[in-house]
């Protein structure tokens, strides 16, 4: 008598038999992404040792990527059809094989259409831009490596993306369209968050945060966005993360998929928990993505509509004007709790704080840039005409500054109407204070490390801008010249 694990091995050998046309598509795309990759091999040759991570090729790996994302969104389909119809479904659960068996051979036999062709072109791809270029073989390998995770981690979080959808809905329409949503907001809503809840109110420039929202693809159906950052090896770490994350998800799927049956293929959604997530997800990611760009405020009704739309299609219930206030009414809801966050955010600086000294050294740049209404700006900065021939300031001498510029910002008058208008769009000049501090770990600003830096700027009356202005003249260590007021001129 077969084992399970036999078991599974002969049903992925027999699947891997039926659909070796796929396997045969796959290694084609794969072989022409080879031909377009070794194209670039003449802007390898320009990199050495000592140069930057460079590589001017990221928009061709991003489409090679895509073209092998999608012949596994192809290869998964057809091995999963029996989620989707109802003839296969009726076959394949009629069979003496438990859901462990069936999920896991498809799995195994996923690798061999799929992934052990990407590890194999990729492997084939170093060695031979290894034997045909003149760098060395760590840069070779770094580079090989990073742009096979590029294409392993993309391949893997679409799997993820498509399967999971598949195994949470019963009909093709469905899983089509909640892979686009997942696959879409997934990859937009840290930025569409970090951009409409914390860029718009922070006073000090949050690069912990942004760094995140910037290596976010990583783990998206874009990775290939990293490599316009270079081939480096934190771009490596966070593919190869990335990878390993989605191939997880994708074996815990298991335990969704053993909760189906056949009488579920045909359902809209198998479970409703998941279609009140991918609506939620599709709300928040596009909602915020307005905030963050009100000339796009056109998007809200169309969101509506499709919200009502999904409600509609799916719902096993006839309509009725009741269930439709319904929807309209949780709808509002998420709308109040989405902008209850950033009304919290907008009184809360950004969940951010106040500038502090905690990222100050001795020897710090600062900048100031203080404009009002009557177009006269006043700026001030510490390399340029110091008397004492300083570039820098010290920790004491900037928190000066700093404390000029809280003492500004604790002056405004935060209210509703002030974070309405901060919406509005507006050609008028206003009046605005702003300052920049960079911190080294030298005095000398042009041969040092730049650790940190703080970059904010925030609008306040023309009488504090014209204070703020007369407080930075008034400091004992800056001298009257060293502050420009010019009057703009619009051209």
């Amino acid at each position: 008598m077969q084992t399970a694990k036999n078991r599974i091995i002969a049903a992925s050998s027999r699947d891997f038999k039926v659909n070796k046309l796929l396997f045969i598509i796959t290694n084609l795309v794969l072989f022409i992404n080879f031909i377009m990759q070794m194209s670039m091999r003449k802007f390898i040759t320009y990199y050495s040792e000592s140069v930057t991570n460079s590589y001017t090729g990221y928009g061709l790996a991003q489409a090679g990527s895509v073209a092998i994302a999608l012949c596994a969104v192809f290869t998964v389909f057809t091995l999963f059809h029996e989620l989707y119809s109802k003839p296969h479904a009726d076959l394949v659960y009629s069979l003496p094989s438990s859901a462990k068996e069936r999920f896991f051979s498809k799995l195994l036999t996923l690798l061999k259409l799929h992934i052990l062709p990407v590890i194999f072109w990729n492997i084939i791809q170093f060695i031979a831009i290894f034997f045909t270029t003149d760098i060395t073989l760590y840069m070779v390998s770094r580079y090989s490596a990073v742009l096979m995770f590029t294409e392993l981690a993309t391949s893997l979080f679409v799997i993820l993306a498509v399967l999971l959808c598949m195994i949470c809905c019963g009909r093709l329409a469905e899983m089509i369209y909640t892979a686009v949503i997942i696959t879409a907001c997934e990859a937009a809503l840290p930025a569409c968050i970090y951009y409409s809840t914390i860029s718009p109110f922070t006073v000090q420039y949050p690069y912990d945060i942004e760094n995140f929202v910037t290596y976010c693809p990583a783990w998206s159906a874009f990775p290939a966005h990293l490599m316009e950052f270079g081939y480096s090896t934190k771009v490596l770490f966070l593919l190869v993360g990335s990878t390993l994350f989605s191939a997880l998800l994708i074996t815990l799927l298991y335990f969704l998929y053993k909760k189906r049956d056949g009488k579920d293929t045909g359902k809209p959604f198998v479970f409703s928990a998941y279609r009140e997530i991918i609506l939620i997800l599709a709300v928040v990611t596009v909602t915020t993505y307005v905030l963050s760009d009100t000339s796009n405020l056109i998007l809200l009704p169309a969101l509506l509509l499709g919200y009502l739309l999904v409600r509609i299609l799916s719902s096993n219930s006839k309509l009725t004007i009741i269930r439709f206030v319904k929807w309209v009414g949780i709808f509002a809801v998420y709308m109040v709790i989405i902008f209850g966050v950033n009304i919290l955010a907008y009184f809360c600086n950004g969940f951010t704080g106040k500038i502090d000294e905690a990222k100050l050294t001795e020897y710090n740049h600062v900048w100031a840039l203080n404009t009002t209404t009557d177009d006269i700006t006043a700026s001030y900065i510490s390399s340029h005409q110091n008397p004492q021939d300083k570039n820098t300031l010290t920790k004491d001498e900037t928190m000066q500054i700093i404390d000029i510029y809280n003492s500004a910002f604790d002056s405004r008058k935060k209210s509703i109407s002030d974070y309405i208008h901060h919406f509005k769009r507006t050609q008028n000049q206003v009046n605005i204070v702003s300052i920049i501090i960079r911190t080294y770990d030298t005095d000398d600003i042009y041969n040092n490390d730049d650790i940190d830096y703080i970059d904010f700027d925030f609008n306040v009356s023309k009488a504090e801008a014209d204070k703020v202005t007369e407080k930075l003249k008034a400091l004992s260590f800056i001298a009257p010249e060293q502050i420009h007021e010019q009057k703009s001129y619009n051209y």
